[in-house]
């Protein structure tokens, strides 16, 4: 099945329409389970609505209202036969909350489902923040509903996009923020996810396999190289005196020991849980990337989407794994095509540098 090229919308954050773009030479939308995604947008100048790409303007891309992005960066380009192209990047509209850090005078804990506590830092430091000037008015929680594991949190002036990202890989819960005309908000909400595994019944299974015609290009990785397994937590206390928590397990060369700042623990039972919040990421990273033909057998947005878990195979590699649909990019150019990743993200350096910084000890 080709894919269709989507119209884009503009519109403001007063959701009045500003131009309908249909003749754009590429259009790429990334949307993420546990982050926000971004989108990149290619048009010559002079097409129709081209004037309307301004920055803090909203795209929505086929008028589906979970794919909508803010206009952050515009660049125009001339080539050497003289065309003029504007190039219009930004974020998901869920990038937003990466415009706040958690301010309070003491480490603001929660402890409840993931959606409760995700939503609690939301409400805290973009709909309802003790000072009004941090307030987003045109930002909602849609209604709360218990779902996700239930865990404990704590923060005090952390990056709020990198919180609820940790937050979301812990408890195995993704999340997505949406336009709602009808109330002119931005709605943030939870994304679960379906279990479209080849082993259950409940469920019409989604396999992706060369042996189905439905995958294309393929990579797998399987590394080690940041896997811990054991973590000393170090709480309150200097030298000496500092308490320290063991968290995990392993034995002889197959033990893997690293150290964890948890100096914002109250006592020994939150110094464990945080631990256990910080070991959490240091896994094996296990990750698979592939273009996805939407055949027949299983049409995108209908049989499966972003945050459902579905089956990958590959006899010639002796790789049959289950796993959850992390990351989407739909790609509109001359060539258009889907591609998909799925399990962990691989670690790069910009993404090490900002949580290297995150770690840095804070002072009550």
């Amino acid at each position: 099945m080709i894919l269709k090229v989507p119209s884009v919308r503009v519109i403001d954050r007063g959701f009045n329409l500003k131009a309908e773009i249909d003749d754009y030479t590429s259009l790429q939308f990334t949307r993420r389970f546990y982050r926000a995604g971004e989108f990149e947008l290619h048009i010559p100048l002079g097409k129709q609505g081209v004037e309307e790409l301004q920055k803090e303007r909203i795209i929505v891309v086929n008028n589906q209202m979970h794919k909508a992005g803010i206009i952050q960066s515009r660049n125009i380009t001339q080539d050497s036969q003289g065309l003029e192209v504007l190039v219009v990047k930004g974020p998901t509209i869920g990038g937003v909350i990466e415009r706040r850090i958690t301010v309070t005078d003491y480490f603001d804990r929660v402890r409840g489902p993931a959606e409760t506590v995700m939503k609690h830092y939301i409400n805290n430091h973009l709909i309802n923040p003790v000072n009004p000037e941090r307030a987003v008015l045109f930002i909602a929680n849609a209604q709360n509903q218990g779902r996700g594991k239930e865990t404990p949190w704590s923060s005090r002036f952390d990056p709020l996009g990198a919180l609820i990202e940790e937050i979301a890989e812990f408890c195995d819960i993704g999340w997505t923020m949406s336009l709602d005309y009808s109330s002119k908000k931005w709605v943030f909400d939870v994304l679960p996810g379906r279990n479209l595994v080849a082993g259950q019944s409940v469920l019409p299974p989604v396999i992706f396999s060369r042996d189905f015609d439905n995958i294309i290009s393929q990579n797998y990785v399987d590394s080690d190289q940041q896997y811990r397994n054991v973590g000393y937590a170090g709480g309150k206390g200097e030298y000496e005196d500092r308490l320290i928590q063991m968290v995990g397990s392993g034995t002889g060369a197959d033990r893997r020991e690293t150290f964890l700042d948890c100096s914002s623990a109250e006592d020994a039972a939150e110094l464990v849980e945080m631990g256990n919040q910080k070991l959490a990421p240091l896994k094996t990273i296990i990750s698979y990337d592939g273009e996805i033909l939407n055949t027949g057998s299983f049409i995108f947005e209908q049989d499966w989407d972003l945050g459902d878990i579905v089956t990958i195979q590959n006899r010639s590699w002796g790789l049959t794994m289950d796993s959850r649909i992390t990351e989407v990019k739909e790609i509109y150019e001359p060539i258009s095509k889907i591609e998909i990743s799925l399990g962990q993200e691989i670690p790069t350096i910009v993404r090490d540098v900002k949580k290297l910084n995150n770690e840095v000890k804070r002072s009550d």
